[in-house]
């Protein structure tokens, strides 16, 4: 059985259909990312997903049993469930270890203690428990978010871009601690994104997102190797565009060889302009035709004058 199913769902704000029809399945000790550009619906269907919004059409079910929508309770939401917003919703004048505390005031006094620890090293803001909320930066306030999600230990877990004000090193490794953390304690998680890096390094499954409308669910390697829109794969990476007697192909930096194979099979001719290094590897742009290409090597191809490609097959 699932954790979660999602049922025909369908959410309108007046005239506007802002989730249209939207069906999926989450099983426990499963991350499934929503990835979308801005304005598609995703945190919409998040918020409706955790019983925040009226719904127009369809349910959503929790452990086979319906989530109630926002029209249906006098303080909407699922005990069960917790949702990580961008506004993060801190109790701003109490400390950081209250945060916390709060969340958890049905329990005893040592698993509280220990709780609190256990979440405050989870999310590295040991050094800051006496300190406000008010007195956070936002990206120390986004892991109080986080802490206080987990604190009850819900069986859901949504994420609305949660790690979207951390710095790039303190982003790492909180999101390893967390991702670690739900895999540890079976706990099922939605994550909504724009970012398809971020979307594969998470994702069990992605849901890809556009108008309200769910249009594709598979895996991140399904989504990456063979996407079904050219749109699609530009949230994966850069995509090249060459022009071989007036046809067009694309292909991304790494799907090249020296030498011809089963599925690197069509010729471009290449000319160096200039070498990019991002640290173990590098990118190296080339001129091919009257298009602009790049290639990741870790080692120096700057001499290339030709490659073989493996196209994408891309709307």
């Amino acid at each position: 059985m699932a954790l979660l199913d999602v049922q025909n769902l369908s959410i309108n704000y007046s005239d506007k259909k802002v989730i249209q029809n939207c069906s999926f399945s989450l099983h426990q000790n499963e991350i499934i990312v929503i990835l979308g550009s801005s304005g598609d619906g995703k945190t919409t269907l998040l918020k409706a997903i955790a019983g925040l919004l009226p719904v127009s059409a369809g349910e959503v079910r929790l452990n086979d049993e319906r989530v109630p929508d926002a029209a249906e309770k006098l303080v909407p939401g699922h005990d069960l469930i917790k949702l990580v917003n961008q506004d993060f919703a801190l109790d701003e004048f109490h400390t950081v270890e209250e945060n916390i505390r709060l969340r958890l005031l049905s329990y005893d006094k040592e698993y509280i203690q220990r709780r609190i620890k256990s979440l405050l090293r989870l999310t590295k803001l040991t050094p800051l428990r006496e300190n406000k909320a008010t007195e956070l930066s936002g990206g120390q306030q986004q892991r109080l978010a986080i802490a206080r999600a987990l604190a009850d230990e819900p069986e859901l877990v949504l994420l609305d871009e949660p790690f979207n004000q951390l710095d790039f090193q303190t982003k790492n490794t909180i999101a390893a601690h967390v991702k670690n953390y739900l895999k540890k304690k079976k706990i099922g998680a939605i994550m909504v994104t724009h970012n398809g890096v971020e979307a594969m390094e998470w994702a069990d499954r992605i849901l890809f997102m556009e108008k309200g409308i769910i249009k594709r669910d598979d895996t991140p390697e399904a989504f990456y190797e063979n996407p079904k829109t050219l749109k699609e794969a530009r949230f994966f990476g850069h995509v090249n565009k060459v022009e071989i007697e007036d046809e067009k192909f694309f292909f991304r930096p790494s799907f090249y060889r020296i030498k011809k194979d089963k599925t690197h099979t069509t010729l471009i001719n290449l000319k160096f302009i200039k070498k990019q290094n991002l640290g173990w590897y590098s990118t190296y742009h080339f001129k091919s035709g009257k298009h602009a290409v790049q290639l990741n090597a870790t080692t120096d191809i700057s001499m290339l004058k030709s490659v073989y490609i493996r196209r994408i097959s891309v709307k």
